[in-house]
């Protein structure tokens, strides 16, 4: 598939990584739900994908590569490094396995943590964002067996540019935890993503019809002490239809 197709096809939706966000304490009206549901209306408004990325996450897209061939691919020959070809389950949800192995049945996720301890606490106790992930990746997949493959590799580099490696032999270095599949997790993953969608339209509506206002209206705003707070310090981003104004593209509710 075309990469830039691909990714348009993504605007707006969600990805396995993401799916976690619909799954906390509060399901669908936690914080962490709405948010995504508000970066996503963004996204459909702007036309392009939010680019989030942090140290550990670049951390893992540098090192898992090498993960594939020094750990999976001796554990499991048959294995195919996807990289970023993504699997639709419907339109606007997808999972991109780092890993497929047809002949095994099983979808492995790589993870590179960079330091001695945090390897051993998600070990220790796997995030559930990422057993939502994987639950998301056998969706897609629809292998019956998962497994999360951790990789400890150091981040310090020499004055040429070459990783200097811990001082830790190879085989003590990874660790596979393999994940069953939840049936039952899997149905209610397209059951809140179709409750995502919808709340997600909705607001989107709000959002398409907002002004864009310029820079001196925006300060006139401010200057003359109307209420102006960003949408996404609001408590609740549904009650607002009508009062939002857009401003060097921040959403913001006048009162």
């Amino acid at each position: 598939m075309n990469k830039r197709k691909n990714e348009l096809e993504k605007l707006g939706g969600i990805g396995a990584s993401e799916i976690g966000k619909f799954f906390t304490g509060q399901g669908m009206k936690a914080r962490t739900a709405h948010t995504c549901i508000l970066e996503k209306a963004e996204e459909l408004i702007y036309g392009q994908r939010r680019d989030f990325t942090t140290i550990a996450m670049q951390h893992g897209i540098f090192n898992e590569e090498e993960a594939y061939h020094k750990v999976v691919k001796p554990m499991y020959p048959n294995a195919i490094h996807r990289n970023d070809e993504s699997i639709f389950i419907k339109d606007e949800l997808w999972a991109t396995p780092d890993v497929t192995d047809d002949v095994e049945g099983i979808t492995i996720d790589i993870k590179c943590p960079y330091s001695v301890m945090s390897y051993f606490k998600n070990i220790a106790t796997i995030p559930n964002t990422y057993k939502a992930q994987m639950q998301c990746q056998m969706l897609a997949t629809k292998h019956k067996e998962s497994a999360l493959c951790f990789f400890l590799t150091s981040t310090q580099i020499d004055g040429y540019g070459n990783k200097i490696e811990y001082d830790i032999p190879l085989e003590k270095r990874f660790c596979f935890v393999h994940i069953d599949p939840e049936f039952d997790f899997q149905k209610e993953i397209e059951v809140r993503f179709d409750q995502f969608r919808e709340k997600r339209d909705e607001l989107y509506g709000h959002l398409i019809s907002a002004p864009t206002i310029s820079d001196m209206e925006f300060f006139d705003l401010n200057h003359k002490g109307k209420k102006v707070t960003r949408l996404k310090d609001k408590s609740n981003y549904f009650t607002w239809e009508g009062k939002i104004v857009r401003n060097q593209n921040i959403h913001y509710v006048v009162e």
